[in-house]
């Protein structure tokens, strides 16, 4: 696979990683450091590519977010709305587990 901090991938392929994301946004009740961290995931997610490890980074910070935002969110969320971020969370587990493996 070779060094994940030379490896990049194009941000059109991690799009259920940016629409999950944005629900987030949208939806959760979230403090000025989360929505610090919405912010700087927009802004990186604006290039064409970037480096895999700032795509599991990423990942890693829509964790966060989703639990941050709690059941409460996704209580409020449409059914469409759950599948967008459940969509993106999976995408987000597969980066995190690629990482884990040392792939």
């Amino acid at each position: 696979m070779g060094d994940p901090y030379l490896r990049c991938v194009r941000t059109a392929e991690l799009a259920a990683l940016a629409h999950a994301i944005r629900i987030v946004d949208d939806h959760g009740d979230l403090n000025h450091r989360y929505q610090a961290l919405i912010d700087d995931s927009q802004v990186v997610l604006e290039g064409n590519r970037i480096r895999l490890t700032q795509a599991r980074g990423l990942a890693k910070r829509l964790v966060v977010l989703a639990k941050a935002a709690g059941n409460a969110m996704r209580a409020q969320l449409t059914r469409t709305e759950r599948d967008v971020l459940d969509a993106g969370l999976a995408q987000a587990d597969g980066l995190i587990r690629t990482a884990d493996s040392g792939a």
